[in-house]
């Protein structure tokens, strides 16, 4: 017996010795906990950058003043950052925002008017209508105080701000250049204000569906071919209708929203819903009577959804929970975790290069996650992937793999696939 282990069960032997050991332990791991939940807590608050900056922006100005500053009033910190004089400074709160936040202002329309920036984000893809999209936190929000009707008239918008959280139908703003009163001199007494307003408040016009994802990357990059590929429209330009997808039958069982989740990955995708928030899918529920209970009930027990196809009534209560606020959220957090998920699958199969992964993931995504695994279905049948390893985007698209199979053909959703990597530059991988 060595001298190290006779010295290590006199210590376990010591009652004193041994409960010391033991605190230490537990301290060490009550250490890491937190800050591992830390961590996480402070990956979900930064999720959208431009609203965690108009909340610092927000947060600042609640203990400071513009004459602690060396400030004339709140507006000159954002209209001297784009080199202006002192004028209404709402657009140029919003275009700080975004920059310091560490994007480019010009991908997401900024113009020192709000119409202009509008008219911006119209030819971008990016501009949404508020009868019919969810805003998500970190878009841009703009008003005609005119209401809906008269901006749909004349395409005029009075204002802009920034959606800091979305919640029970209501939405929270921070802004810029805003005051409670009549004044001729604006901007030297407005500033910047927080404020929560009903989601169908007639002031609120449209949207700019920027900001509320990562906006480059490789992860963004995959997310935009898959739900392209499944609903037709890149992830962060889906309108309500594209979250709310519904098809019975699908290869055999239901698939749902953005990124089709198909049988138990669609019932798994209502259970988030439901713990994000069960009173919404409820409430949703109890207008589809007995079909609405029994979609909760296979929510809340262990049904087995692989070869489920659903009726058309119940399709449609399916839809309407996928539209909920929780609905959407649920498809926001669980696209991303799929993308990352066949992101690791793919570099764990030695594919690096990140127009091969892509193209992979939207593979995995479609045929599942045992895509690169021999005999996976049984019967000597290998995933569609099986054999693929330190890949190219050419390599592993001339090999044809998941083009086909004996009842369907994929030809066009690959090929638009690689064309459309292809035509990508290194930067929006990174």
């Amino acid at each position: 017996m060595t001298t190290a282990v006779k010295y290590f069960l006199l210590i376990i032997n010591n009652k004193k010795a041994r409960n010391t050991i033991i605190g230490i332990v537990i301290g060490v791991i009550a250490a890491v906990l937190f800050l591992l939940m830390f961590t996480y807590e402070s990956t979900q608050q930064n999720a959208a950058p431009i609203a965690e900056k108009a909340k610092e922006e927000y947060s600042f100005w609640q203990t400071h003043t513009p004459g602690s500053q060396n400030l004339s009033c709140q507006g000159e910190r954002y209209c001297s950052y784009f080199k202006s004089s002192v004028t209404d400074w709402c657009c140029y709160f919003v275009g700080y925002c975004i920059q310091e936040s560490g994007y480019e202002t010009k991908d997401f329309g900024f113009a020192p008017g709000t119409i202009m920036w509008t008219s911006n984000l119209k030819e971008l893809g990016k501009l949404k209508s508020a009868d019919n999209y969810t805003p998500q936190v970190g878009n841009l929000i703009f008003f005609d105080y005119g209401g809906r009707s008269h901006y749909k008239a004349t395409g005029n918008v009075d204002h802009i701000g920034i959606v800091v959280e979305v919640k029970d139908n209501s939405v929270t703003v921070i802004a810029g250049n805003e005051y409670n009163g009549q004044t001729s001199n604006w901007a030297t007494v407005s500033y910047v204000n927080k404020y929560i307003l009903q989601l169908n408040d007639d002031s609120i016009a449209c949207y700019g569906a920027v900001g509320s994802a990562i906006e480059k990357g490789l992860a963004n990059v995959t997310r935009n071919v898959i739900t392209h590929n499944e609903v037709g429209v890149f992830y962060n330009e889906l309108d309500n209708s594209d979250f709310g997808s519904v098809i019975a039958n699908d290869n055999g069982a239901l698939s749902v929203g953005a990124y089709g989740w198909h049988g138990n990955n669609a019932l798994s995708l209502l259970r988030k819903a439901y713990s994000i928030s069960n009173a919404e899918i409820n409430r949703v529920a109890l207008s589809y009577s007995n079909t609405g209970r029994k979609v909760i009930a296979a929510i809340t027990n262990g049904s087995d959804w692989s070869s489920y196809v659903p009726d058309s009534y119940t399709c449609s209560c399916i839809k309407a929970m996928l539209l909920t606020n929780a609905g959407i959220e649920a498809q926001n957090q669980t696209s991303t975790e799929n993308a990352e998920e066949y992101i690791a699958i793919c570099q764990e199969n030695n594919i690096n290069d990140k127009r091969a992964i892509v193209y992979c993931a939207d593979i995995l995504n479609q045929f599942g996650t045992g895509s690169f695994d021999k005999n996976v279905y049984g019967n000597g049948h290998n995933g569609v992937l099986y054999g693929v390893s330190n890949a190219t985007l050419d390599s592993v698209y001339s090999s044809k793999r998941a083009w086909s199979d004996s009842n369907y053909s994929y030809e066009t959703r690959r090929k638009w696939t690689y064309d459309y990597l292809k035509g990508l530059s290194d930067t929006d991988f990174s």
